[in-house]
C-alpha cells in the first residue's frame, strides 16, 4: 500500500506551517479529516525560542523545544527537547490513532529524523502501512535529503503559492 506524500518545502521563516494550517481548515470545510501534528514555532526577543507541537485532531499542545535548558531535556543543535513532546507526537501518529482521518499530516520533518529520531520511526511505519495521502514539512534544504533517507518515491512538492483549494484538488483530485 503506498501513500501519496506531498511535501510543503521551503526556507526557515517562510511560512510553511502557517500554510498548513489553512491548508487543514480547507480540508475541514471539505468534510476531509486530518490528523497528525503541527509545529507551531513562539519567538523571544524576535528570534525562534522554540516550538509548541499540536495534535491536529484535540487540538492538544505540548512544548515540544525551545533554546532555554530545562533538567532532563536532550540537546539537539540549538534547542532543548522535551522527552514527552516526542512521546505525544509519536502518539498523535500511531496507526490506530489516525485510522479515521482522510489525511496525516507531519510538521516538520527534518534534521532529527535524519539521524532516525523524532518522528521516524513513525514515518517509516506509515510509509509501509497507511495507503493515505501523507503531508511533510519539509525545510528546502533538506527535501531531498529526506526523499533520498525515507525511500520516498513519486513525491509531489507544493508550492505555498498556490490556494489551499488548488492544493486540496491536487491531493484529493
Amino acid at each position: 500500500m503506498k501513500s501519496k506524500i506531498f511535501i510543503i518545502s521551503g526556507k526557515q521563516g517562510s511560512g510553511k506551517t502557517t500554510f498548513l494550517t489553512k491548508l487543514i481548515e480547507h480540508l475541514h470545510k471539505e468534510n476531509k479529516l486530518a490528523g497528525g501534528i503541527i509545529a507551531h514555532g513562539f519567538w523571544k526577543n524576535n528570534e525562534r525560542s522554540g516550538f509548541e507541537l499540536e495534535n491536529i485532531r484535540t487540538g492538544e499542545k505540548i512544548i515540544l523545544c525551545q533554546t532555554d535548558p530545562v533538567q532532563g531535556w536532550e540537546k539537539f543543535r540549538r534547542f532543548y527537547f522535551n522527552p514527552e513532546g516526542f512521546v505525544f507526537g509519536n502518539s498523535a501518529l500511531e496507526p490506530e490513532y489516525i485510522a479515521n482521518t482522510d489525511i496525516i499530516v507531519i510538521d516538520e520533518v527534518g534534521p532529527l529524523e535524519l539521524e532516525d529520531k523524532g518522528w521516524a520511526q513513525a514515518i517509516k511505519s506509515l510509509l509501509k502501512t497507511t495507503g493515505k495521502p501523507v503531508i511533510f514539512v519539509v525545510r528546502e534544504s533538506l527535501t531531498k535529503d529526506i526523499i533520498k533517507h525515507f525511500k520516498i518515491e513519486n513525491s509531489i512538492v507544493i508550492d505555498t503559492g498556490l490556494s489551499a483549494g488548488e492544493v486540496a484538488k491536487t491531493i484529493f483530485g
